[in-house]
């Protein structure tokens, strides 16, 4: 993972995980639907950058995404940043700090230097949906969870 010290910029050359916990979501070709890439209504969605991190690392990422959400973690999908930028949206680093350890469980989060978020323009609904079909639109194959990992068994929605 970076230095929580000194993370970078996002790089135009630099690949994104998105996590994928809803199986809906996943056609049975292995291509992800856009449902996965609409925003919520602060316009951001969490990713996981590549950069300086081991797959087991970007997987351990993963199973704490869902361990936070109390869902089952089915795969992820890898994009590049500059795909995200091309077509309109920001890709911004936002190092996530470990939370206190007098924070409750099970929220309480653990760090990730490697956290970003993509950041939709402010428009309609039916323009941020667009975005997102766009995203998916040359097929983004989930990569699936490695087997027997924790938080893989089940994933309901």
């Amino acid at each position: 993972m970076l230095n929580p010290a000194a993370v970078p910029d996002v790089g135009d050359d630099e690949r994104l995980a998105r996590f994928v916990m809803v199986r809906r979501w996943v056609r049975e070709n292995g291509t992800l639907r856009h449902n996965e890439f609409i925003p919520p209504a602060s316009g951001e969605l969490s990713v996981t950058r590549h950069l300086e991190a081991t797959a087991d690392e970007i997987w351990d990422e993963g199973r704490e995404v869902a361990r936070l959400r109390a869902k089952s973690l089915l795969g992820r999908v890898d994009l590049r940043a500059s795909d995200c930028r091309n077509i309109g949206l920001r890709v911004i680093k936002t190092p996530k700090a470990p939370a206190p350890l007098s924070d409750p469980e099970p929220r309480r989060i653990l760090a990730n230097p490697n956290h970003a978020d993509l950041v939709f323009p402010s428009l309609p609904k039916a323009d941020q949906i667009a975005i997102a079909q766009a995203l998916v639109a040359d097929g983004l194959r989930v990569v699936s969870a490695p087997a027997g990992s924790p938080d893989t068994a089940s994933a309901g929605e």
